[in-house]
C-alpha cells in the first residue's frame, strides 16, 4: 500500500533580487499593503527572506505530529507534491493545518490564532510574482489528526481585535484551515514557481485565567491543493492533489510564518516574492 497523502483523504472548506521582483496581483493596494506590514515591524529582513522559505522545504519537521502514522508521506519531512505542474487541475485552494506534538501539549487555556494566509505564483510568461489568493482571517475545522473517513468537526472559531481568527486543537483533532473564500482560479500552463505562507501564534484561551501559553506544544505547516475547477466536489485522488507541504515548525506567543514552496534557494535567491516573515 502506498503512503497516503493528506490530500487523498481531506475535502477542503472551501538578497532582495532588485530586477526580478516585478508584481502584478489581483488585490487591488497590494504594495501599498506590504510597506506598511514591514513598517509594522516584525519582519525578517530582506536578504534573509529566500533562505528562510528554502529552509521550510529541507530536513525533517521540528517535531512530530501527534496522531499521524509514520508511513505518511508527510509525517516526518516537508515535501513537493504536484508542484508546477498542475496539469489538468485549473483552480487553488492555499492551506493550513496545526497540530499537537506527539507527546500532547499540556497546556489548557490556549488557543492558536492565525492570520495573514497567502499564495504567490511565479509566472513562466512574464518571470513576474503575482499573489493570486490571500486573506487576512481564515476559515477551518478540526479534523482527526489521520483524516481517516474524512471524519470533522466544527472548530470553536474566535475572531480576535488584531483580524486574526483563532481555534483550539487536540483530543485526536486538528486545526485545518484556509482564506476565508472560494477557491482561486490559475492558469495551469503558467506556473515556473509557488510560495504559499501564514502567520500563527499561542494566545490565552481566558485573558483572566492562566498564562499556559509557554507549555502549548503545537507544531504549524503551510501548503496548497490543486483543484480541477474552482467548484468542484470531493473525490479522493481525483478532485484535488496536493501542490506541497512545508515543515512543521513549533509556534510560541509572537507570530511565527510558516511557508511552503516549489522552488529551491538558487532560485529563490534570483527571485522570490517580497513577503513578510516573522520570528524567524
Amino acid at each position: 500500500m502506498q503512503p497516503l497523502t493528506r490530500r487523498t483523504l481531506v475535502r477542503t472548506a472551501t538578497g532582495f533580487a532588485p530586477t526580478a521582483l516585478l508584481l502584478g496581483s489581483d488585490f487591488p493596494g497590494l504594495e501599498a499593503a506590504l510597506a506598511a506590514e514591514r513598517r509594522g515591524g516584525g519582519c525578517a529582513d530582506r536578504s534573509r527572506v529566500a533562505k528562510l522559505i528554502a529552509k521550510d522545504m529541507v530536513g525533517k519537521h521540528q517535531g512530530r505530529l501527534h496522531g499521524v502514522p509514520s508511513n505518511y508521506n508527510w509525517a516526518k519531512r516537508p515535501r513537493i507534491g504536484k508542484g508546477n505542474k498542475p496539469g489538468r487541475y485549473r483552480a487553488l485552494n492555499v492551506w493550513g493545518q496545526i497540530y499537537e506534538d506527539a507527546k500532547g501539549s499540556p497546556a489548557r487555556n490556549v488557543r492558536v490564532a492565525c492570520k495573514d494566509i497567502s499564495a504567490w505564483i511565479l509566472s513562466k510568461r512574464t518571470g513576474r510574482w503575482r499573489r493570486v489568493d490571500a486573506s487576512k482571517d481564515v476559515f477551518g475545522h478540526n479534523y482527526v489528526e489521520d483524516y481517516s473517513g474524512e471524519a470533522r468537526k466544527d472548530a470553536d472559531l474566535r475572531y480576535e481585535k488584531d483580524g486574526s481568527v483563532s481555534a483550539t486543537l487536540g483530543n485526536g483533532y486538528n486545526f485545518h484551515f484556509s482564506p476565508n473564500h472560494r477557491r482561486v482560479k490559475i492558469d495551469p500552463k503558467d506556473i515556473a514557481g509557488m510560495v504559499t505562507l501564514y502567520s500563527a501564534r499561542v494566545i490565552m484561551d481566558d485573558p483572566n485565567g492562566p498564562d499556559e501559553r509557554d507549555q502549548a506544544r503545537y507544531l504549524a505547516m503551510a501548503g496548497a491543493d490543486y483543484w480541477l475547477t474552482k467548484t468542484n466536489g470531493f473525490k479522493a485522488g481525483v478532485s484535488n492533489l496536493d501542490v506541497g507541504m512545508g515543515k512543521a515548525r513549533y509556534l510560541d506567543s509572537r507570530w511565527k510564518t510558516v511557508t511552503m514552496s516549489t522552488i529551491g534557494i538558487k532560485k529563490l535567491r534570483r527571485s522570490h516574492p517580497p513577503l513578510c516573515i516573522r520570528g524567524r
